[in-house]
Order: structure tokens, then C-alpha cells, then sequence
């Protein structure tokens, strides 16, 4: 298990953190999971606010493709909707388990946390049902999984990124081998990046 001290520290260099209470869920108090209230009580991705009116924006990841949205707390509820309801929360949707909640997206596809066994699950939107895969065991795993990526997509060089492409073999090893390090375990590593189908 990673430490929130860790994972403050590398969502940290992508923007601003606050501390936010769970008060600022605006769903039911008990469809927020415990694990979700501390992570933003105790690392709490806040992001820029480019307008008063709108508020934080959360914190974007360059992860090559579309980047990776992680909300505040107060747009957690909201980013439910397209996935979980249409919109009306009483009307849900009955493809989609109640024991779900988007946590992040990448163009519409979801990060979902799983209320019953705490994994993070990935899936594709648009495919007619939901077919999600284990991306990773816990929350702390996934977000510093999804950091680790971003920071050495950030590093890699023209040789090493095909912008047309996507990434060269020296890209991608370089991901496989930080990722590797950040959950130790090769095994996890190219687990995560298959679920989350990174190299296609």
C-alpha cells in the first residue's frame, strides 16, 4: 500500500492540493466511500480555478492521447452522470453497478472504484455495455500509477515519442520500467497497462 504522503507528492507537481471535507460531496453521504472521503481529506486534488463562478477544475494528467481528469470533491457527483444515470440520479442506469463510482476519466473512458472489494476498475465508453477490466488493487495504486506514467511521459523525448505513432519501444519500456519500480512488480505493471490498454 502507498502512503498518502507519496501520492501528495507526485499529484502535487500537477497542480494545486486543498484538503477537502467530505461536506462537499453533493450525492448521499453514505454512497461516499471511506477510502475516497480520506483521499481528499488528506491529499485533495484541487487544480487551478480559472473562473470564480466555476471553482477548482481538478487536476489534469498528460498521459499521452487524452489526458487523465481527476476532479475536486465537489464535482465528484456530477461526473457520476453519462455513466451511472443520464440525468436523473433516481433513474439510474441498468448497465451500471451500483457499487460503482467514476472517479477519473480520459475522453469519456472511466476510472471506476469499486465500493465492494476497493479496486480501481478501467473500461472503455461506447461499446454498448460495460466491460470494465482491474486496472489497479487499491485507489492510492491507481492515482500514483496514473501520476508515475504521466511524469515520465513528460520526460520522454522526440525519439522516444512518436506524436503520429504513439510511443516508440524505447517509450514504452521506459513507462513499463518506472511503472515497475512505482508498484514493484513488472507483473502489475504490464497487468495495469494492458487493462488500461496503454500501448494501443
Amino acid at each position: 500500500m502507498h502512503s498518502t504522503e507519496e501520492i501528495r507528492h507526485l499529484l502535487s507537481n500537477w497542480g494545486e492540493l486543498r484538503p477537502q471535507d467530505s461536506c462537499l460531496w453533493t450525492g448521499e453521504a453514505n454512497a461516499l466511500p471511506q477510502e475516497i472521503a480520506d483521499f481528499y481529506a488528506q491529499i485533495g486534488p484541487w487544480g487551478a480555478v480559472i473562473y470564480e463562478s466555476v471553482g477548482p477544475v481538478g487536476i489534469t494528467l498528460s498521459v499521452g492521447g487524452n489526458p487523465v481528469c481527476i476532479p475536486p470533491l465537489g464535482r465528484l457527483f456530477n461526473l457520476q452522470a453519462g455513466y451511472a444515470w443520464q440525468s436523473d440520479p433516481g433513474q439510474p442506469f441498468d448497465s451500471w453497478s451500483c457499487h460503482w463510482l467514476v472517479i477519473a476519466e480520459q475522453g469519456g473512458d472511466p476510472f471506476i472504484y469499486d465500493r465492494q472489494s476497493g479496486q480501481v476498475l478501467f473500461a472503455f465508453h461506447g461499446a454498448g455495455h460495460w466491460a470494465p477490466k482491474v486496472f489497479a488493487p487499491d485507489l492510492y495504486t491507481a492515482i500514483g500509477a496514473l501520476v508515475t506514467v504521466a511524469n515520465v511521459h513528460e520526460r520522454l523525448d522526440e525519439q522516444e515519442l512518436n506524436l503520429d505513432d504513439g510511443l516508440t519501444a524505447e517509450g514504452k519500456a521506459q513507462v513499463l520500467a518506472e511503472l515497475s519500480r512505482f508498484t514493484g512488480s513488472a507483473e502489475q505493471a504490464a497487468a495495469m497497462l494492458s487493462a488500461w490498454e496503454y500501448y494501443e
